[in-house]
């Protein structure tokens, strides 16, 4: 018997499940660029950066400059991190000479990444019809129809979903003029069983492909 005939039937059927999982997954991703902005005054693509990450945190700003600088040198980009060098304090007491460190360290731009706006909804939903069940509330001694007080308890199951829309705005100043020469806003969707810190690699390089697009880095 010649099996060729279903063998190429079960290979054309695999590649379009394959194809359907990559929908799929495209279509839950959870970060998403909505907008960018470029200045008429931007010359070409910035070649030497600071990155600053505008979170009090310190294992938070740490874990983005670190992603942002990773992906920036994957690009050509002379990249450094300003956690190590400068506290969130010290630029905004004194930013001239803030600028003037990282100009000393070899930046000619600053990358600045900040937390623009968090919207939050909740979803409570029940998956069966309503069940009640009796339960004791009080004892009343007086009369012997109010030996028992019996209310009744909503028992039917619930379940809440708490999602949260977190949108992040990341601009590129030129530490001369310290004018700004591009932004884009970010907008990442976050569940309650999600990998907060897995999502941090793919915003990340969702934000330096938009610069890459709009022609800020190599």
């Amino acid at each position: 018997m010649n099996n060729k005939p279903n063998s190429q039937i079960r290979i054309k059927l695999l590649r379009l499940s394959l194809g359907g999982l990559a929908v799929l997954f495209c279509s839950c991703a959870a970060t998403s660029v909505k907008k960018t902005w470029k200045s008429p005054e931007a010359a070409g693509p910035v070649t030497s950066v600071a990155v600053i990450t505008i979170e009090q945190r310190g294992l938070l700003r740490e874990g983005f400059e670190n992603r942002l600088v990773g992906q920036l040198r994957k690009r050509g980009v002379k990249a450094i991190t300003t956690f190590d060098l400068l506290s969130l304090t010290e630029i905004k007491q004194d930013k001239q000479a803030a600028a003037e460190r990282l100009r000393s360290a070899g930046a000619q731009a600053v990358v600045v990444l900040r937390l623009v706006d968090v919207a939050s909804f909740y979803r409570e939903t029940r998956p069966g019809p309503q069940r009640y069940a009796e339960v004791v509330t009080g004892y009343q001694p007086g009369t012997w129809y109010g030996y028992y007080d019996v209310a009744f308890m909503d028992m039917s199951p619930t379940y809440g979903n708490l999602k949260q829309k977190v949108y992040l705005e990341t601009a590129i100043f030129d530490l001369t003029s310290t004018k700004r020469l591009w932004s884009g806003i970010t907008e990442t969707v976050v569940k309650e069983n999600m990998d907060r810190v897995a999502e941090m690699d793919p915003l990340v390089a969702k934000i330096v492909d938009a610069m890459h697009q709009d022609g800020m880095v190599p």
